[in-house]
């Protein structure tokens, strides 16, 4: 197949942040009269959108930059783009000799340096030192999933957990303006979306970097009036000590600010929280969640923890185990810790065998299964909006997502019945699963 002259093709790999930067590499290229193929043979410039955020992670993009390189046919570029490449880009020279040309995280603009190098024959593969993220104007911040879409209203870390390689590969946190971001939520309104996500590192810390507290609620007091054919607003992911009353009683208000509480702890054990340098006092974190869901009626509860972290004891993870089954969140996420270089967690070594951490995992799943399956069954009889991502009419069903699920981590709902895809119909659940439900359209 014939390659295209000013022809690109984006791979993205990773977390909804990704896509989002993968959605503004694309404009940017667009911006400078690139097109956009979905045939990645016929692509002069083929540019992957790594993740470097765990172990498992690392291995999958440094596959697919393989395999690209490899399959590569002379006039294509390989350019590596994201974590992957912001951290560890002279392995990757090593590594994957294919690769043409790298990009970071911390300004998408570099896009076209490198474009212009390699069509001048400057094969340069370094990628351009950036201390903090930088966000182009009259370039989006969002990505689109079919009727629902990905907002990114701040990037970057400044927390210091002692696992997390995150602040190594994006810098601190560095927020989008609210002009940018309402004018991104307005052109996703007028697309017709129904479920907008706001998404960041940690979406409550959003406008710390600017000396301004408790910013999110005021964010969300000004866009919420702006969006009314938006069903749905979703906040991922929040960070414990900062979801406040004002936010708590947005979420509790008849608006469509969902009451999802997403809040990854990473653990529950206090002496394990101070050794991954995480807020530490868990009776808070029972108080919070307790009085959020007095105050926020139908509060659907949302963790991920971590285990096998290596000051994890046997009697840390029973600890952790209690303390999931006294909360009864609806839904758990959970990986096993693999240790990051260049981390503060990195000097504690991984003295837990792999066998240990998957066996620990597997009963933390199994127990939380349980818990969703008796909630999922306490669901039945229920009537929800459910938001349609697929149909088949012949057989008259309907598979999609009530306001209870977030795109790609949570279950679905399959639903008999008639509609189109992106419409909003009324089902009543009839049968419950772990994960998933089924329903009748009303």
């Amino acid at each position: 197949m014939t390659i295209k002259n000013n022809t690109f093709h984006i791979i993205t790999l990773g977390c909804a942040k990704n896509l989002v930067d993968s959605n503004s590499l694309a404009e940017t290229l667009i911006s400078e009269n690139l097109l956009e193929t979905t045939r990645r043979s016929q692509a002069k410039y083929i540019i992957v959108n790594t993740c470097g955020f765990i172990h498992d992670a690392r291995e999958e993009s440094i596959s697919v930059l393989r395999e690209c390189a490899e399959k590569k046919k002379p006039g294509q570029y390989l350019i590596a783009a994201g974590c992957l490449s912001q951290r560890f880009q002279e392995t990757l020279k090593k590594i994957v000799p294919g690769i043409d040309g790298m990009i970071g995280t911390r300004n998408l603009r570099d896009i076209l340096a490198i474009t212009h190098k390699l069509e001048q024959g400057d094969p340069s593969t370094g990628v351009l030192d950036h201390e903090h993220i930088h966000y182009q104007q009259n370039i989006s911040g969002y990505a689109l999933q079919g009727n629902s879409a990905y907002l990114k209203i701040a990037d970057g870390c400044r927390r210091a957990c002692a696992f997390c390689a995150i602040p190594l590969i994006k810098g601190s946190l560095i927020s989008r303006s609210r002009d940018q971001i309402i004018h991104d939520a307005l052109r996703l309104q007028s697309l017709g979306i129904k479920e907008i996500n706001l998404i960041a590192q940690d979406v409550t810390d959003f406008e710390q970097d600017l000396g301004r507290k408790d910013a999110l609620p005021d964010l969300l007091e000004t866009l919420l009036p702006q969006i009314p054919d938006v069903a749905w607003l979703r906040l991922l992911y929040t960070f414990p000590g900062y979801v406040s009353d004002r936010l708590a009683d947005l979420m509790a208000a008849d608006n469509h600010l969902l009451p999802y509480l997403d809040m990854p702890l990473q653990h529950a054990d206090p002496q394990v929280l101070r050794s991954m340098n995480r807020p530490s006092d868990i009776n808070w974190v029972r108080c919070l969640i307790g009085q959020m869901r007095a105050k926020v009626p139908h509060l659907v509860a949302r963790t991920t923890m971590i285990v096998g972290y290596p000051t994890e004891t046997d009697k840390s993870f029973e600890e952790l185990k209690r303390f999931v089954k006294e909360i009864q969140f609806d839904r758990l996420g959970a990986f096993t810790y693999s240790p990051e270089i260049g981390t503060p967690a990195e000097k504690l070594g991984d003295p837990i065998p792999q066998s240990v951490k998957n066996e620990r995992l597997k009963e933390l799943m199994e127990l939380q299964a349980n818990i969703s399956y008796q909630k999922n069954q306490g669901l039945i009889g229920n009537t929800f909006d459910l938001l349609v991502e697929g149909v088949d009419p012949c057989q008259n069903v309907l598979i999609g997502r009530t306001w209870r699920e977030a795109p790609e981590v949570d279950g679905l709902i399959i639903a008999n019945g008639r509609a189109d895809i992106g419409q909003i119909t009324s089902v009543r659940v009839t049968g419950a699963l772990e994960h998933d439900l089924y329903a009748e359209q009303i």
